[in-house]
């Protein structure tokens, strides 16, 4: 009974430490602060209150952040500072807003101090018990994974440095293909259309399929065997390694196979809330947005020839709903038209056109790009609910032709439908022009997967600084 609930008790028995270390922090930062047992008590009933308020919304972070979450230790530590930042940014609006008496600048620094202090070893000491734990059996998955070529041993080293033994590799499974490799053949355990008896034999509560066709009729049978027993199978690509190590991505990014009926219900009420966060940022952001908007416009018109809006036919997947989205002009008027002359140069692949120092940009087009201020008309296009503002990036209807490999059929990135398009993302808070079309595709699976209000939330506190630093952006 404790090791198959042990996923649900950890988190919970972490979350009551949390509780207690974030009430000891504060009595300890205002005793730091007045040096007197009494104040700090005094205040702290006052705190009592927040608690009500505020906890729930720290834990709700907290849950996002992934610092509960029993299958990670690897980026605790940038998981435990984020939450802290959040923390901080939401203490101090709220003692403003609330004009409470405690002298926020002196208390909350040291608040935020200790209790990341607190955090960073309460979490270390309970990440080695749940890891030892795991390994005994508490709350790990039984897992297969299938393919028949060196990639599988290569996303079964990946899978055990950073989930530890959450995922517990009972074997490799032949797809039919022959096997050359003397160390796979080693660890083989049987053939795809044995799946039923490889699931109870070894008792499989997961199932990884790694493939570079990712092409879902290929893989009717096992999906049939685990859908049969309840299983939770995902089709994975070799270019998934690279990013499992983002901190932004928490588990195995890839083309779920088996549907899962509460996860449907919970994108409903996450769809509803998301387009009613997209209307609300427009409206309260717009005070900053218009005057802005304006400003470019008018450099744009007095610095090059054309108009101010660039419009073009976009789509999130060749033969999806196309829509017209719109930029500020970067770029001098006859840009489609010697687009072709710059093909051989293009730095990406797939449906997906990049060059460093592309000769059409203009001067004032530079500087809209490496900042991203160039998206910014796609807030009308948000207004029209054509896009939101976090979701996967259209691509130029003309660019999907650019696709010559045939492996990467609509079972792979047609996924990418399953939500509207967005002005910013998970591809652009990773690396943008850094990452392959591969990489971009998997990461809008990952996101259309996960997809929660705090995912939202997290990618645009991310969006931020990945604009200021200009990181991937040409």
């Amino acid at each position: 009974m404790l090791k198959r609930n042990w996923p649900n008790i950890y988190p919970a028995l972490l979350a009551f430490l949390d509780l207690v270390v974030f009430n000891a922090a504060f009595l300890a930062a205002v005793y730091f602060r007045y040096s007197t047992i009494d104040t700090a008590f005094y205040l702290w009933e006052k705190w009592l209150f927040v608690n009500i308020l505020f906890l729930p919304l720290a834990l709700s972070v907290g849950v996002y952040r992934g610092i509960f979450q029993s299958s990670l230790g690897r980026h605790q530590d940038t998981h435990l500072k984020k939450f802290t930042l959040y923390l901080g940014l939401f203490t101090m609006s709220y003692l403003f807003l609330a004009q409470n008496q405690i002298d926020t600048r002196g208390v909350v620094i040291i608040f935020l101090v200790v209790q990341y202090t607190f955090l960073t070893i309460t979490h270390a000491i309970m990440n080695a018990i749940n890891r030892t734990l795991v390994k005994k059996g508490f709350g790990s998955k039984n897992t297969l994974i299938v393919g028949s070529d060196i990639s599988v041993c290569n996303f079964s080293e990946y899978l055990h440095d950073i989930f530890g033994e959450y995922y517990n590799i009972k074997g490799f499974v032949s797809n039919g293909s022959v096997i050359n490799d003397k160390v796979l053949k080693g660890k083989i355990v049987g053939r795809f259309d044995e799946m039923d008896s490889l699931i109870e034999k070894y008792d499989i509560k997961q199932v990884f399929i790694v493939s570079k066709s990712m092409l879902q009729k290929n893989y009717d049978t096992i999906r049939r065997s685990c859908e049969k027993y309840g299983i939770k199978a995902k089709m994975v690509s070799p270019y998934v390694n690279n990013l499992m190590r983002q901190f932004n991505v928490k588990d195995v990014t890839g083309v779920p196979l088996t549907v899962d009926a509460s996860r449907i219900r919970f994108r409903k009420w996450n769809h509803f809330f998301k387009n009613l966060f997209d209307k609300l940022f427009i409206i309260l952001f717009s005070v900053v947005l218009v005057p802005i908007g304006l400003l470019i416009s008018l450099l744009i018109k007095l610095t090059s020839k054309g108009p101010v809006l660039f419009k073009q036919k976009r789509a999130l997947y060749k033969g999806g709903p196309e829509f017209t989205c719109y930029k500020f002009r970067t770029m001098y008027e006859n840009a489609d038209e010697i687009k072709k002359q710059f093909l051989q140069h293009n730095e990406s692949n797939g449906a997906l056109f990049k060059m460093r120092n592309d000769p059409r940009i203009t001067p004032i087009g530079r500087i809209l790009r490496k900042y991203s201020l160039d998206e910014l008309p796609q807030f009308i296009n948000v207004l029209k609910s054509e896009m939101s503002i976090i979701g996967p990036r259209p691509l130029p209807i003309n660019d999907f032709e650019m696709i010559k490999n045939g492996t990467m059929n609509y079972d792979w990135y047609v996924k990418r439908g399953d939500t509207k398009p967005g002005i910013t993302g998970l591809w652009q808070v990773s690396g943008r022009s850094n990452l392959s079309f591969e990489e971009m595709c998997l990461l809008d699976l990952y996101y259309v997967e996960n997809h929660s209000i705090f995912l939202d939330l997290e990618i645009l506190f991310e969006t931020v600084p990945a604009m200021v630093m200009s990181k991937g952006a040409y």
